[in-house]
C-alpha cells in the first residue's frame, strides 16, 4: 500500500507533519509519499508559491526520510499537475494500492477536481479533521476512511500572513527552516 499526501506545501508546517505522523500510524504502509505540487491547478493565478525547488527541500527539512519520501514526480507530468495524472504514474509504476491523504476541506470540494470520478476508482480517501463540527464531515456522501486526528489550527496561508506582518513563526514550522521561508516571504 502507498500513502500519498499532496499540496502545495507553502510552506509545509507542524500540522502537515502531525497529519502524516498520525496517516502513517495508522495506515502502516509500505510507502509514504509526500508530493509537492508543481503547478497546483486551482492556484495558476497565485504568485505568491515559493518556487518548487525552495518548497521540496523545506518538504525534506519537515518529513523524516525513516518514514516518508519526497518525490518529486508532478515536475515531470503534464502541467498544471492533476491528482489523476500522478495517480495514474504511481499505480502503473508500483502496482499497488493507493491511498489519498486529503483533508475535510478538500473532501468538501472533490467534486470539483479534475476528473474526481475516476480518481475515486483509482484510489482509497483517507480524510483528516479540519473543522470542528464533526457532524458536517461524517455526512458527507464520498467513500472514504476516517482519520482520527487533531483538529490543527494552522495553514500555510495563515503563516505567511504572519511573516507580512513580522510576526513569529518559530513553533508553526520545522526551526531548520524558519530563516529561509522568512527571506522568501
Amino acid at each position: 500500500m502507498i500513502v500519498i499526501f499532496g499540496g502545495t506545501f507553502n510552506p509545509p508546517h507542524i500540522g502537515h507533519r502531525i497529519i502524516a505522523e498520525y496517516a502513517y500510524d495508522y495506515l502502516k504502509p509500505d510507502k509514504f509519499l509526500i508530493i509537492p505540487a508543481y503547478t497546483p491547478p486551482h492556484k495558476l493565478e497565485n504568485s505568491d508559491i515559493a518556487n518548487y525547488d525552495k518548497r521540496i527541500e523545506w518538504c525534506k527539512n519537515t518529513f523524516p526520510s525513516e518514514r516518508f519520501e519526497i518525490y518529486r514526480i508532478e515536475e515531470k507530468l503534464d502541467k498544471p499537475s492533476y491528482t489523476l495524472q500522478t495517480v495514474k504514474f504511481l499505480k502503473e509504476k508500483y502496482n499497488d494500492e493507493i491511498y489519498l491523504l486529503i483533508g475535510e476541506d478538500s473532501l468538501i470540494s472533490f467534486h470539483t477536481w479534475y476528473k474526481w470520478k475516476e480518481l475515486l476508482k483509482n484510489v482509497t480517501l483517507v480524510v483528516y479533521k479540519r473543522f470542528s463540527e464533526k457532524l458536517k464531515f461524517e455526512n458527507y456522501n464520498i467513500e472514504h476512511i476516517f482519520l482520527d486526528s487533531p483538529i490543527i489550527e494552522i495553514s500555510s496561508t495563515n503563516i505567511r500572513e504572519r511573516i507580512r506582518k513580522k510576526l513569529s513563526i518559530y513553533g508553526m514550522v520545522s526551526d531548520s527552516i524558519v530563516d529561509d521561508i522568512l527571506k522568501t516571504f
